[in-house]
């Protein structure tokens, strides 16, 4: 006999994805971007490694494929400068900063094998308010580094989809 919690929690659950589903509800992903390029290379001598990682694999799920090599390669995409800034965004009343921006910017250009450029250098920046508690500044300083990886994920995403539309 099947107990009638587990039969409930399932049929519950069943009930909430077929909802989720029906509404159109998708998670976040490479969103189906295509990016034309032909084998590329990614040097960035202005970036860090995390950056160059995340980006690689963002172009590997949009169906680039990557060389180790320059000499192998047909596109050239070279990340000239990555940017993290923060500057306030309010005070208080004792004159203590309360809220902070948080920018992450990328700067980047694509060109062929033979040095012609194929997309001349773009930057693709995003920016996040945060608040700041003087109490909890250890707790804020973490926020502040979720928040840039978050920011990073989405400047590669932007870079992906702009990759994307090379072709059109």
């Amino acid at each position: 006999m099947i107990n009638k919690r587990f039969l409930f929690t399932w049929l519950l659950l069943g009930c909430i994805l077929l909802t989720l589903n029906s509404c159109g509800f998708r998670l976040r992903g490479s969103a189906g971007v295509i990016v034309p390029l032909p084998a590329t290379y990614v040097a960035g001598d202005g970036a860090s490694p995390v950056l160059l990682a995340d980006l690689r694999r963002g172009m590997r799920d949009a169906g680039v494929v990557l060389v180790g090599a320059r000499e192998d390669s047909r596109a050239v995409l070279t990340v000239t400068g990555e940017e993290k800034d923060r500057r306030v965004l309010s005070v208080g009343s004792t004159g203590a900063a309360q809220e902070y921006e948080l920018r992450y910017a990328v700067t980047f250009t694509v060109t062929d094998h033979e040095g012609k450029e194929i997309l001349p250098g773009q930057t693709i920046e995003r920016l996040r308010a945060v608040s700041f508690n003087a109490a909890q500044v250890l707790a804020k300083e973490s926020e502040e580094e979720l928040l840039y990886r978050e920011l990073r994920r989405e400047v590669v995403q932007g870079m992906v989809r702009r990759l994307g539309a090379i072709g059109k």
